[in-house]
């Protein structure tokens, strides 16, 4: 069945209406006739049966009919912060790491960045890549949707992140210096109730200021393996270490 995200937060028996786009897509995409069943994501991130009851002014009203009980997203909560990619590498990098199981996301804006994000058109890349990541979410069947942050500095960066229990940077200097066993013993003592974020370098990779103001704050330089890789290699390998260690 189809599966769809709503912002609020429902029970069974609630009705609600889909977004324009999603409607779009249910009616006329799907072309789902009233009755047709698909599955609901409420903003609780509880997930639903529910049934098409008609169509309102080009929108679809679903009718909540079944709860259903799901476990499907990893217990510690992980950020993944990128440098500013390629834009079809960023957009890439959001899409699998969705599906890898990311809960939230940060733009950050560093020295060596390929790209640079113009003010005025920010807040349309931070629109896209939440498109992509809601598309991902419902492709992957989770009940949550990650959340992409607005583009930030490394300051700020730092602040936001202030509370996480795990903080990490992958960093290709520890790699070349050949340590590769602190993000083992980093994910060996995670517990469901922490919260991870890891720092990633785009093309251009980290400066050694900015990995040293990461770790004056707090973060761990780790490195993932003995072979460098690609900008947007190098989160999926890191989310793939974490689901092989608490979920496999």
């Amino acid at each position: 069945m189809q599966r769809y995200f709503v912002s609020e937060n429902l029970a069974v028996e609630d009705t609600v209406l889909l977004s324009a786009e999603d409607s779009h897509h249910l009616l006329r995409v799907m072309r789902a006739k009233i009755g047709t069943k698909v599955y609901l994501v409420d903003g609780a991130s509880q997930l639903f049966v529910a049934e098409l009851l008609e169509e309102v002014s080009a929108q679809a009203r679903l009718v909540m009919l079944e709860l259903m009980d799901t476990r499907v997203e990893l217990a510690p909560h992980i950020a993944i912060a990128c440098g500013l990619s390629k834009n079809d590498k960023l957009e890439w990098i959001v899409q699998k790491a969705t599906e890898c199981g990311m809960h939230q996301f940060y733009p950050l804006a560093l020295k060596r960045d390929v790209m640079k994000w113009q003010e005025n058109k920010a807040d349309k890349k931070v629109e896209r890549l939440t498109k992509i990541a809601k598309e991902a979410a419902e492709q992957s069947h989770r009940v949550m949707m990650p959340v992409i942050e607005s583009q930030q500095n490394l300051s700020t960066f730092i602040k936001q992140t202030e509370h996480y229990t795990v903080k990490l940077i992958a960093y290709e200097e520890t790699a070349k210096a050949g340590e590769h066993q602190q993000l083992k013993s980093q994910l060996l003592a995670v517990k469901p109730t922490d919260s991870i974020v890891m720092v990633f370098g785009s093309e251009g990779g980290l400066a050694a200021e900015e990995v040293e103001q990461l770790t004056q704050a707090g973060f761990v330089s780790c490195s993932l393996g003995p072979r460098i890789l690609r900008a947007e290699t190098a989160p999926i390998v890191f989310l793939s270490a974490i689901s092989y260690q608490l979920e496999l």
